[in-house]
């Protein structure tokens, strides 16, 4: 990731990054580790982590912010990606409208997180 890539993400990706998540400072360590995935499109950005639990591999979606259109727009090759790590599913917890937007795409509720089979 370059500096010039973050400086055209940050904007999109600071306001849904909670006190919780950690900082700034962390989420640039964890993408630049590779514990966490950098998506940048034209007008949007995704972050993404690989996470093993109950020995199944996840894709979860732990950052999306910019233009909803080009944010879906990333969604194909994010899935593609995932897929060839050997995930079984992709998951994204967030505000309920992702649900709304997401059950377009064969993304199902399952109490707060949103899940998608690979």
């Amino acid at each position: 990731m370059t500096p010039q890539t973050w400086a055209a993400c940050r904007g999109w990706l600071l306001p849904a990054l909670r006190a919780e998540d950690g900082d700034e400072a962390a989420l640039l360590a964890d993408i630049q580790s590779g514990r966490a995935q950098l998506w940048a499109g034209e007008g949007a950005a995704v972050v993404t982590q690989c996470v093993t639990a109950q020995d199944a591999r996840t894709l979860h979606i732990w950052l999306a912010g910019g233009d909803l259109a080009a944010v879906l727009a990333l969604r194909p090759g994010i899935e593609a990606w995932g897929r060839g790590l050997g995930c079984e599913a992709i998951t994204i917890e967030g505000r309920a409208g992702w649900a709304r937007v997401l059950r377009a795409h064969g993304y199902q509720s399952q109490g707060a997180v949103l899940k998608r089979s690979l």
